[in-house]
């Protein structure tokens, strides 16, 4: 079908085994990647360019072994393996017609856009990054049906956060999939003229929990007709005169947020309508410093009033969701990349979250108030931002 294709499958394959030759990045890392510093050339552009080649192939080499965990659960639970092959098919699928994208211009007939990289060229070159972005963003909707079809009726009790699969290959995927969106993001930005790409520095972080929690009150009232109110507190660390906020991933902080506060609404809200109370109890959130064994984070805490919190792995575990309606992104008529999900679904929120903050050091963290400050019951989330920008991440 494609004069390529045998070329681009050795390709594929090739690079497929290059996991271990990737640049482990940190905040520093992509501060310093800019024009500033000569990464706008042809040459700085083709190694991230390349990069991000090598990842989509290591990517597809995980699902090809993702396979096997996926049918042994499927027979254990079952359920239907064509389902869940069939979604890994498309995912496979996926991934190839992305990696044509930066192998057509690092390997293949477009390279002389490399050679005369001119202001057109790089305008290209971005759009191409960004349709990086475009295409690899329903992977983790693919990845959860899958996940979700190889389950089939067994008990959501019996598979903790740790069990499905045993090889933790689903956060390994997850990973390398942050990885990929936020090479594309920083070069896109820096392409649109931000100087710090895809990190902020000196965010304001009371105006970034604001349209975060602001953006979880619109979701949780469009699909339940009430959203409970938001009170945003600074914590005394943040009125010093020498506070100064973490560079964070805000596109990635703003998604955290989103999912726990939204989490924390809809616990308030089904409270409200048990206990028929004409107001539903607000969801607090705190921000500022904290020193854990000399290290420095940024911590957000965001408190809910239900009931609390029963089984902490079953919470954080991958594609596994209490919501009773699947959303489906064609029939809503939605894009994942800027609205999320109605209130719960697919159970990937939290996973994902947590895993946003770890990439560079931080953690999310969920646990029971047991009658601490004004919410007297149900649980408080822990979102921790690290301060160390030379934090290397994992591949």
């Amino acid at each position: 079908m494609n004069a390529f294709a045998p070329a681009i499958q050795a390709s594929l394959l090739s690079d497929a085994r290059k996991g271990a030759s990737l640049r482990r990045w940190s905040v520093r890392d992509l501060l310093c990647y800019s024009s500033s510093n000569g990464n706008d050339t042809a040459e700085g552009v083709e190694s991230l360019l390349r990069e991000v080649q090598i990842r989509l192939a290591v990517q597809h080499g995980k699902l090809s072994s993702f396979s096997t965990s996926i049918e042994e659960h499927a027979k254990a639970a079952g359920s239907d393996i064509e389902r869940a092959r069939s979604c890994l098919k498309s995912l496979m699928q996926l991934h190839e017609n992305t990696y044509l994208l930066p192998y057509r211009i690092v390997d293949g007939d477009w390279r002389g856009l490399l050679e005369k990289f001119t202001r057109p060229n790089r305008k290209y070159v971005a759009g191409v990054f960004d349709e990086i972005m475009s295409r690899h963003g329903s992977a983790v909707e693919t990845l959860a049906d899958a996940v979700i079809h190889a389950r089939g009726g067994m008990e959501r009790r019996e598979f903790g956060e740790q069990d499905f699969p045993r090889d933790k290959s689903v956060e390994s995927f997850l990973h390398s999939r942050l990885m990929i969106q936020l090479l594309c993001d920083h070069y896109i930005s820096l392409n649109k003229g931000k100087s710090t790409g895809a990190v902020s520095l000196g965010a304001d972080m009371a105006g970034v929990i604001d349209d975060a929690s602001t953006e979880a009150r619109h979701v949780c009232d469009a699909n339940l007709g009430v959203a409970p109110e938001v009170h945003i507190q600074p914590e005394e660390s943040v009125g010093r005169h020498d506070f100064q906020p973490p560079p964070i991933i805000r596109s990635w902080l703003h998604h955290a947020i989103v999912e726990v506060t939204k989490n924390a609404m809809t616990s308030n809200v089904q409270k409200h309508s048990i206990q028929s109370e004409s107001i539903p109890p607000g969801v607090h959130i705190s921000f500022g410093t904290k020193i854990i064994c000399s290290s420095k984070f940024l911590r957000i805490r965001i408190k809910d009033q239900d009931i609390g919190l029963t089984n902490k792995e079953l919470a954080f575990g991958f594609a596994q969701s209490s919501s009773q309606k699947r959303w489906d992104r064609l029939q809503e008529q939605q894009s994942y990349a800027a609205v999320r999900q109605p209130l719960g679904s697919l159970g990937v929120g939290l996973p994902l979250s947590r895993l946003m903050l770890r990439v560079f050091g931080g953690n999310l963290d969920v646990s029971n108030n047991d009658g601490e400050g004004d919410a007297s019951s149900g649980c408080t989330a822990t979102l921790m931002i690290s301060y160390d920008d030379s934090h290397i991440a994992e591949n």
